[in-house]
């Protein structure tokens, strides 16, 4: 009986002591907001940060990690940014808005789709995503079908920013095999598709007004060996004139069609 009497006491008197603190704070104002720094490259952002700040926090900043928890959730949520807070001092803070690192344009369900290297996705057309700085790569454009995606992406999607449901992987990989080719800089689009269960990129390579269509099988290997041979046929195709078809998807040969002005693939 004793030691309960004597729990309720330590309450009281806890709760005394806090609301004593609280009423110290008011008059005195000494736990509130020393210092705050918003470091970022767009003047919108810092202003859109401060449109949110929980100013409860100017008067007492040991509210404001929990806060300040709930804050970058949201930018991170709504614009391609990472926001990160650091305490620089008692009752100091500095928080940095970084942009997301721009890598692919992926064309998916009509809409071009921005996707960072830290596996984030956005729409291009969204006006609130074009902050200053914000680079979208132009080319090359990817196309991703929808079987490519599971059926959750296939649902209606958010506005804003959220993770990448695209076979980024795969991407990954051929990119790794021939994004420092030197052909590859005049790649304009790379179509990312299935045919007889394999994985396929149907890659379209545009130079002096010529167009070919070059099919790469994904699970294959001797990328460097590939990427010399492919260097080799375009020079050639170059100087004998014409648009062709490239098939390096047999594992020994690869085979050059012609393609008539406005001819498929299938020609």
């Amino acid at each position: 009986m004793v030691s309960k009497k004597f729990h309720w006491v330590r309450i009281a008197l806890c709760t005394m002591l806090l609301g004593s603190v609280w009423r110290l704070n008011e008059y005195y104002m000494w736990m509130s907001l020393g210092e705050y720094s918003v470091v970022t490259a767009d003047p919108f952002l810092e202003k859109r940060f401060w449109s949110v700040f929980p100013e409860e926090c100017l008067r007492f900043w040991p509210l404001l990690p929990g806060k300040l928890e709930k804050v970058a959730s949201f930018f991170e949520k709504a614009l391609p940014v990472t926001v990160r807070t650091r305490m620089t001092g008692l009752g100091r803070f500095s928080t940095s808005m970084d942009l997301l690192s721009p890598w692919l344009s992926i064309e998916w369900d009509d809409q071009i789709w921005c996707v960072s290297r830290e596996g984030r996705m956005w729409n291009t057309s969204d006006e609130d995503m074009k902050l200053t700085g914000l680079k979208i790569p132009q080319k090359p454009l990817w196309r991703v079908a929808s079987s490519d995606v599971s059926e959750a992406a296939r649902a209606p999607l958010p506005r804003g920013v959220f993770p990448s449901f695209f076979p980024l992987e795969t991407i990954r990989g051929f990119l790794e095999g021939f994004e420092k080719a030197s052909w590859f800089a005049n790649v304009e689009e790379i179509v990312l598709e299935h045919r007889g269960g394999a994985v396929l990129f149907r890659v379209r390579y545009v130079r002096e007004k010529r167009r070919f269509t070059i099919l790469i099988q994904a699970d294959r290997s001797g990328w460097q060996e590939l990427n010399r041979a492919l260097e080799h046929i375009l020079e050639r195709l170059l100087q004998e004139g014409g648009n062709h078809l490239i098939d390096a998807t047999y594992r020994d040969r690869i085979v050059v069609r012609s393609l008539s002005a406005g001819a498929g693939e299938g020609s």
